[in-house]
C-alpha cells in the first residue's frame, strides 16, 4: 500500500508513444505545473485549498518519455513564464468575456524540446532531420531515413543551462513534487532479456524484449515521497538534478546517459536511429515487474557473463512494446490496485495518463488484407502494435465510472460549441507530420496547455465528503465546472486562472512545401549511394543498384510528395486549397474526396472506390466531383473526368494524362508497360 499524509493527493504522470504529437503533451505538462505553482504562490492568500497534490512518478515511451525526463530537467531550471508575442495574440480564441492567458509556456526549454527545434527544415540552414552530415563520410552506415543527430543537439541543448536564462520565478526544490520523483522510459531491447521459466520437472526458455529504466530524482521536490514494497523492491538509478550541469560545462556521464534513454525510447524504428544503452546486471536481477496484485520477481538468466560496461544492447521505441506505460505508474502508486480505494469520496491518488491519438485505429473492411505477401507484411506491424496496446487488466477498471484512480487528458477541439473532426495539428502521417512546420507544433502545445485547464476545471476533482477536499465547502472557486458537489483536486489560481487560448489552427505555405520537396530530394540523394555499398561488396552489382535506385527515385519522390498532400490536404493544413463558399458547409468531408484524387496508392479513382475508402454516400461523392468540375473552380481544386481502359474514372486536374499520353496508341502502349491503378 501506498502511505503518505491525509491530506495529499498522490498523483502519477503516464505519457503515451506520440511521436510529433509529443508536443502536445509537453503543453499539457507545461501547465499542470503551472497551476500547482500557481496554487502555491497563492497558499498564504485567505480560502486558498491547504491540501496538496503532489506528483509521485512519470513514466513515458516514445514522445512521452522525452516529454518526461527532460520536463523534469525544464523543472529543476526553474519556473521561466515566457509571454505571447503580438502576432501570437492576433491568431488565437478564448471565450467571449473570459481573460486570455498571458503565457505561451512556464517551462521554455521544455518549448524548445518540442516546438522550436525538432523539424525537418530549418529555414536558417541549420541542423535538421532532413541534413546530410551523418553521411558525409565515405563509408557512413546509414542508420536512419532521417539524421537523428538533431536529437543529439536537442537532448544536449536540455540538458545544459544556457547562459541568458531569464531568472526563475520559482525554483526547486517544489513542494508538489515529491523528494523522491520516480521516472521511467520503455525501451524495446533488441537483443532481449532471457528467462528460464520452471514448469514442474521441466524448465521452458523464454525472451522478452519489453524493457525500461528507473531513475530516481532527487533535489527536484520537497514534497512527501510516496512508500511501498513494489518501489522498495525495484532497483533504480538515483540521480540529484544540482549536479546538472551549468552553462559552458559538459555532460556528465550519468545526465548524458539519462538523456540517452529518453532518445533510445524514441527511435522510431526506420525514421530514427536506434540508441546503444547499457546497464548493470541488478537492474535486472532487483527489478519489480508491473503484474495485477503486486510484487513480482523473475530472475533473467543471462548466458554469458558481462564486462565493466554491463548489459549493452541496442534499444528502439519504447512504443513498441509498451506505448502507454500506465503500469509502470499504476505500480508506484499502488501496487495492489483492487487494494486501494478508487470512489470519489475516498480516492487519494491518481494515475493520469496523456494521450495525443484518441482516436481509434482503423478497422479494415471485408477483404483487407487481400492474401498476398506484400500485404500482410504491411498489415503485420499495426497488428503488432495494436495488439500491444490492448490490456485488459487496465481496461476494464477505466471502464468503470466510478473509477477516480485513473484519468485520461486527450486532445478536444471545440469551434462554437462543435467537436471538431481533427483535433490536433500533428496527428497527420501518423504522427510524423508535425515536424513538418513548427506553426502545427506550437497548436499542439496550446492546445495541451488548454485541454489540461479544461481537465482542472472540469474534471480532475474528488467528492465533498472526501476528507482531502472537505475543508473546501463553501468555497465556490474550487468546485467543478457543472459539479455542485465535487470539488478540484489542483484549482486554477492566480496566472493559471485565466483562459488558455485557441490558435488558428495552422496550414503550411505552398512555398515551404516546395522546399520540403527539395530537401526531401536531397537527403534521398545522399542516402542511395550508401544504402547500396552496405549492401554487396561487388563494385559490379552496387552499379546495377546505383542505377536501379536513381531510376526509380523520380517516381519514390512522387510517391512521397502525394502521400504528404493527401494528409494535408485532407486535415486543412495547406494553403492554396482554401474551398469556395458553395462546398465548405460540409468541408471535412469535400477535403476526404480531394484526398482521395491525390492518393499516390491510385492512378485514378473511380466514385464507388471514393465512397468506400472515404465511408461517404455515392451521392455525395457524385455531387461533390460533380462540384469540383465546374467552370468556376481553380486549380489545385479542379477535377478531371475521363475514360480510361473503358471506364469512367477521375483525378486532379494536375495529375490527368497530358496529350501525348492521350493519344490511342500511344495510351496502349503506356498503359502496356505501366498498367494504371484504378481504385
Amino acid at each position: 500500500m501506498t502511505t503518505t499524509s491525509d491530506n495529499v493527493f498522490n498523483i502519477g504522470f503516464a505519457l503515451s508513444g506520440a511521436i510529433s504529437a509529443g508536443a502536445y503533451t509537453a503543453g499539457v505538462l507545461d501547465f499542470f505545473i503551472q497551476a500547482l505553482n500557481a496554487w502555491e504562490q497563492e497558499r498564504n492568500e485567505s480560502g486558498v485549498p491547504q491540501h496538496r497534490a503532489v506528483i509521485q512518478v512519470i513514466t513515458g515511451a516514445s514522445a512521452g518519455a522525452i516529454t518526461g525526463a527532460l520536463g523534469v530537467v525544464a523543472l529543476a531550471r526553474g519556473i521561466r513564464p515566457q509571454p505571447f508575442t503580438a502576432a501570437e495574440k492576433q491568431s488565437w480564441a478564448i471565450t467571449p468575456g473570459s481573460a486570455a492567458q498571458s503565457y505561451r509556456c512556464v517551462l521554455p526549454s521544455l518549448y524548445e524540446t518540442w516546438v522550436v527545434r525538432p523539424r525537418m527544415v530549418d529555414p536558417a540552414g541549420g541542423l535538421d532531420f532532413l541534413s546530410s552530415q551523418d553521411l558525409e563520410k565515405r563509408h557512413a552506415n546509414v542508420v536512419s531515413g532521417l539524421n537523428a543527430a538533431l536529437l543529439d543537439e536537442i537532448k544536449e541543448k536540455a540538458l545544459i543551462s544556457h547562459p541568458n536564462d531569464t531568472l526563475p520565478t520559482a525554483a526547486p526544490p517544489y513542494s508538489y513534487i515529491a523528494d523522491n520523483l520516480h521516472v521511467y522510459m520503455t525501451a524495446s531491447n533488441l537483443r532481449g532479456i532471457p528467462y528460464t521459466v520452471s514448469f514442474g520437472n521441466s524448465t521452458y526458455g523464454m525472451q522478452t524484449h519489453g524493457d525500461r529504466v528507473h531513475y530516481i530524482i532527487d533535489g527536484l521536490g520537497r514534497g512527501e515521497s510516496a512508500r511501498n514494497d513494489w518501489l522498495t523492491a525495484d532497483s533504480g538509478r538515483e540521480l540529484c538534478v544540482d549536479t546538472l550541469p551549468a552553462a559552458g560545462q559538459k555532460l556528465t556521464p550519468e545526465w548524458d546517459r539519462y538523456g540517452t534513454c529518453a532518445l533510445a525510447s524514441s527511435a522510431f524504428p526506420i525514421g530514427l536511429a536506434p540508441r546503444v544503452l547499457s546497464a548493470q546486471l541488478d537492474e535486472y536481477t532487483k527489478r519489480s515487474y508491473p503484474v495485477p496484485g503486486g510484487l513480482a520477481s523473475i530472475k533473467p538468466s543471462f548466458p554469458i557473463a558481462f564486462g565493466p560496461d554491463g548489459f549493452v544492447f541496442l534499444s528502439v521505441d519504447g512504443g513498441v512494446v509498451n506505448n502507454n506505460p500506465f503500469d509502470f505508474a499504476q505500480c508506484a502508486l499502488m501496487p495492489e490496485p483492487h487494494a486501494v480505494p478508487t470512489e470519489a469520496a475516498v480516492a487519494d491518488r491518481a494515475v493520469i495518463m496523456v494521450s495525443p491519438f484518441p482516436d481509434p485505429p482503423t478497422f479494415l473492411p471485408e477483404g483487407k488484407p487481400t492474401a498476398e505477401l506484400v500485404a500482410v507484411m504491411q498489415a503485420l506491424f499495426p497488428t503488432l502494435i495494436d495488439q500491444a496496446r490492448f490490456k485488459a487488466a487496465e481496461l476494464i477498471p477505466a471502464m468503470d465510472p466510478d473509477d477516480y484512480s485513473r484519468f485520461l487528458i486527450a486532445p478536444e477541439r471545440n469551434i462554437n460549441d462543435v467537436e471538431q473532426r481533427y483535433k490536433i495539428a500533428c496527428g497527420l502521417l501518423s504522427g510524423f507530420g508535425g515536424f513538418l512546420d513548427e506553426k502545427y507544433r506550437a497548436f499542439d502545445f496550446q492546445l495541451g496547455r488548454r485541454n489540461c485547464q479544461q481537465f482542472l476545471r472540469a474534471t480532475f476533482g474528488l467528492a465533498a465528503s472526501n476528507k482531502i477536499v472537505a475543508p473546501l465547502e463553501g468555497q465556490t472557486t474550487c468546485l467543478l465546472a457543472g459539479e455542485l458537489e465535487k470539488y478540484a483536486i489542483v484549482p486554477c489560481l492566480g496566472d493559471a486562472l485565466p483562459e488558455v487560448p485557441l490558435p488558428q489552427w495552422p496550414q503550411m505555405s505552398e512555398a515551404d512545401f516546395a522546399l520540403l520537396m527539395r530537401r526531401i530530394r536531397g537527403r534521398l540523394d545522399k542516402i542511395i549511394p550508401h544504402f547500396v555499398r552496405a549492401q554487396t561488396t561487388s563494385r559490379f552489382f552496387r552499379l546495377l543498384g546505383r542505377i536501379g535506385l536513381y531510376l526509380g527515385k523520380s517516381r519514390v519522390l512522387e510517391y512521397v510528395r502525394l502521400a504528404i498532400l493527401t494528409d494535408l490536404v485532407r486535415r486543412d493544413q495547406i494553403a492554396g486549397w482554401q474551398l469556395p463558399t458553395s462546398l465548405d458547409q460540409r468541408g471535412d468531408d469535400v477535403r476526404a474526396v480531394l484526398a482521395e484524387l491525390a492518393s499516390p496508392s491510385f492512378s485514378f479513382r473511380t466514385q464507388d472506390g471514393i465512397a468506400a475508402s472515404t465511408h461517404l454516400t455515392r451521392e455525395f461523392v457524385a455531387e461533390t466531383l460533380a462540384a469540383l468540375q465546374e467552370a468556376g473552380i481553380r486549380k489545385p481544386l479542379r477535377v478531371w473526368r475521363g475514360p480510361v481502359s473503358g471506364r469512367e474514372v477521375f483525378t486532379l486536374e494536375s495529375r490527368k494524362p497530358g496529350w501525348f499520353k492521350s493519344l490511342p496508341v500511344i495510351h496502349e502502349v503506356a498503359n502496356w508497360f505501366d498498367v494504371p491503378a484504378i481504385g
